[in-house]
């Protein structure tokens, strides 16, 4: 299907369980689990535990997060879309759909489906992508970096939480618009550990877990794959001010239901991701991490998301060929 039948079909998704409100069981009626397929500290992690604190009252039960890392994010993502379709099982996971389709190609597996396995509910935050390195790195840029990766005898190594995901395809891209070799070293913890310790040679990572790790010197940034510089990071050129014209690349986490959930139940889950964006403390929370909350009603939801997994597709198939 490509993108135009994947928007047509998701937007009639969404107006069929929308009018589905009246049958609808209430909700909630226990706590709500969101499935993180990272450890914590990750940035899913973290924006999933700062905004559930928020929603918890708004929804009249507490929200919990639980990690389930490994396999690229489809241990999360299947025990999320197996779940039964009321609402109190979730997963926060990128926006481009990584974890639920291309994860699960690459261990050989029938991916999900996007909007019918498992359907976006509402952004939880728009975050930005950072080239990272260890702190006491004498790399200090893309072009040293480039030039430290192609002065070694064998390969660089950039880690990834799993075959399949965003910082996989974009550690990937970054190393293929540098010029440079570089091998993918899947984790299913403790890369920023690795990183820290110069194990790795760079990483690109979401802001969310990285800014605090810069602010404390344990990490450098070299770049933002923003079209702009980052506030929290002022000093950080984008990618394109440091020479790779057109290098652009803003990921974001949603918040996924099973994707028989009643329109009703998705509808109260978007209301209250919402409310809960605008709340001061979660505000102030995300400015000290980099990232920026979003509010986007169901069919706002569908639009992004479909357009975002389209692009995702199309550079991942510039890095890697089709089939990947």
């Amino acid at each position: 299907m490509d993108s135009k039948g994947r928007t047509t079909f998701a937007l009639a998704a969404v107006c069929i369980t929308t009018a589905m409100h009246a049958a609808a069981q209430p909700f909630p009626t226990q706590p709500i689990r969101v499935l993180i397929g990272l450890p914590a500290g990750t940035s899913p992690d973290v924006v999933a535990r700062t905004l559930g604190a928020a929603m918890g009252p708004l929804l009249g039960q507490p929200v919990i997060v639980e990690n389930r890392p490994g396999a690229g994010g489809t241990l999360a993502t299947s025990a999320t879309a197996t779940a039964a379709p009321d609402g109190h099982v979730l997963n926060a996971s990128g926006c481009s759909g990584d974890s639920i389709t291309h994860a699960f190609v690459s261990q050989g597996r029938p991916p999900l489906a996007l909007f019918k396995d498992l359907t976006p509910v509402g952004r939880m935050m728009r975050d930005h992508w950072l080239v990272l390195v260890t702190g006491n790195s004498p790399v200090t840029s893309l072009k040293a970096l480039a030039a430290f990766a192609r002065s070694q005898p064998n390969p660089v190594a950039y880690p990834s939480q799993g075959e399949g995901s965003s910082p996989h395809l974009q550690g990937a891209r970054l190393a293929r618009a540098l010029g440079f070799e570089a091998l993918h070293v899947p984790y299913k913890d403790g890369a920023m550990n690795d990183l820290i310790g110069g194990r790795l040679a760079y990483a690109v990572q979401g802001s969310a877990a990285a800014v605090p790790l810069i602010a404390s010197g344990r990490l450098r940034a070299l770049a933002v794959l923003s079209s702009e510089r980052l506030p929290a990071l002022p000093e950080v050129p984008t990618a394109e001010q440091a020479g790779l014209k057109g290098h652009v690349f803003n990921g974001g986490i949603c918040l996924w239901a099973p994707g028989r959930t009643p329109g009703s139940t998705q509808a109260r889950l978007n209301a209250a991701l919402a409310d809960a964006s605008r709340d001061p403390a979660v505000r102030a929370r995300f400015d000290t991490l980099g990232v920026e909350p979003m509010t986007s009603d169901l069919e706002e939801t569908v639009r992004f998301v479909t357009a975002f997994a389209a692009a995702s597709d199309q550079w991942r198939t510039e890095v890697f060929g089709p089939g990947r």
